[in-house]
């Protein structure tokens, strides 16, 4: 009697076949966008970190290979072994490191002497490292490769907690120790421009300013306004001043319109609660049905704050009130009859219910972002206990971001923008290949799998088109 192996009817035995298989054929097409993107050139022309005593492996070879780990699914530097040892993808054009190495790679961003002035407790943004910048520059190499020239640029702002049990994580607003790093969201491209990592203990709101000047410089120099979303982490009264004034950004003016959600302050709740009945508006739903009315409502608000925040002569801002009705007419949990926000604006053009909307899309773009990075990514888990190694991690998280943006928008039909990496992996990214070697050509023979291969065939001959004008 035959005992089985398993419960389905095949037997397991070692592979004596010679033959060169991968079991990720798809995952080249994300080089040949970065290639597509030039961002090989830049890496190297940019990103000098300290060389390895054994010089295998080039700083190109990092980069590729990190942002390839990411979109395979490798969420750890042990998955690296995976990758490395996936024979296929080495006779495709990919250079993998060791684990060991690749951690090497992420320790040559640390330094210690940045962190000397970080304090036990209370918030400290300390300054990037020399390499770590560098990185950021190869960002936005990558970003001025979008030759569409635009006009109008929406930047969305936020930040998010990374849990982390790692000892030098510090506490966040949530409880458990990690990290709050911020992004600047660019929603007309699907790209991330500047980001900034930081301990979880620093508040959302610190410093934003910054972190969107650098990412209003990281955009085309056709860019002549800005328009900026964010919570009210953002309602920052030097914030407010510098977005009125308009930014100067190598010796351009750039026009900033903004929405912000407004802290709902007893003053700010009391001007909106004597607001007449007829003042308020039905806040409409965009559906496939056109437009509907819900449980909210809006309405224009006078109101200025207590403490100033706007400069003598200027225009005052615009503030809008929304307030929420009990589906069923009872009380909240809070025995109110409704529940009121705020958003603050210096656009008084637009309609407010438009407006509203318009504020309101930033919850399907940057935090779309994070969860992408987070969850779909590996920026969800940090490597390892050295700060400026975690910024780095997530920084390349951010890169592998762009690039599949990129490849989505540039290769791929027009339905696949909207696939996350779950669909990405399972159709293109993780089908098996075999490779065969004939003379000095490389052949991947998909088979069975005939549109896999029409749409890889046709993903790289736009890649080459755009790489002709990038």
């Amino acid at each position: 009697m035959t005992v089985p192996q398993g419960i389905l009817p095949f037997k397991l035995i070692p592979d004596t076949d010679t033959s060169i298989v991968t079991s990720f054929a798809g995952l080249p097409l994300v080089i040949e966008t970065m290639r597509a993107l030039k961002v090989h050139d830049a890496v190297e022309q940019i990103l000098r970190i300290k060389k390895r005593e054994s010089g295998i492996y080039t700083e190109s070879d990092y980069v590729e290979s990190f942002v390839s780990l990411f979109a395979a699914g490798g969420s750890c530097l042990d998955d690296f072994a995976r990758l490395k040892a996936d024979k296929g993808l080495a006779h495709l054009g990919l250079t993998i490191p060791s684990p060991e190495s690749a951690r090497f790679f992420l320790y040559a961003f640390h330094e210690e002497a940045p962190l000397k002035d970080r304090p036990e407790r209370g918030a400290f943004i300390p300054p990037e490292t020399e390499p770590l910048q560098n990185l950021l520059e190869v960002q936005e190499q990558l970003i001025r490769k979008i030759h569409d020239r635009p006009a109008i640029a929406t930047i969305d702002e936020d930040a998010s907690v990374i849990e982390s049990t790692k000892d030098e994580a510090r506490p966040t607003y949530l409880g458990p120790s990690g990290y709050q790093p911020v992004i600047n969201y660019w929603a007309e491209k699907d790209m991330i421009l500047a980001d900034g990592f930081r301990d979880g203990n620093v508040p959302a709101g610190c410093d934003l300013l910054s972190s969107l000047i650098r990412s209003v410089a990281m955009l085309p120099d056709t860019v002549t306004e800005v328009r900026y979303r964010a919570d009210s982490a953002s309602y920052n009264h030097d914030l407010l001043d510098a977005l009125r004034s308009g930014l100067t950004i190598h010796g351009r003016r750039i026009n900033v319109l903004f929405a912000i959600s407004a802290d709902m302050t007893e003053s700010l709740k009391g001007e909106i609660t004597k607001l007449p009945e007829d003042a308020w508006k039905p806040l409409r739903k965009v559906t496939e049905q056109g437009l509907i009315a819900g449980r909210k409502e809006w309405a224009e608000v006078v109101f200025v704050p207590s403490k100033g925040s706007t400069k003598k002569d200027t225009v005052p801002d615009r503030y809008l009130a929304i307030r929420v009705r009990p589906s069923q007419g009872e009380l909240f949990s809070d025995g109110n009859a409704y529940h009121y926000y705020a958003v603050v604006t210096n656009n008084w053009t637009w309609d407010g219910e438009r407006l509203l909307r318009w504020h309101r899309e930033k919850c399907g773009t940057v935090e779309k972002a994070f969860d992408i990075l987070k969850n779909d990514l590996a920026g969800g888990v940090m490597p390892c206990g050295r700060f400026y190694a975690n910024a780095a991690w997530w920084r390349l998280n951010c890169i592998a971001y762009n690039v599949i943006s990129v490849m989505k928008r540039k290769a791929l039909p027009l339905e696949w923008q909207t696939y996350r990496m779950k669909a990405l992996r399972f159709l293109l990214i993780g089908v098996a290949g075999r490779i065969i070697r004939t003379g000095r050509q490389i052949i991947v023979r998909f088979s069975g799998m005939a549109s896999v291969c029409e749409l890889f065939q046709k993903a790289r001959r736009q890649l080459v088109a755009f790489s002709n004008t990038a």
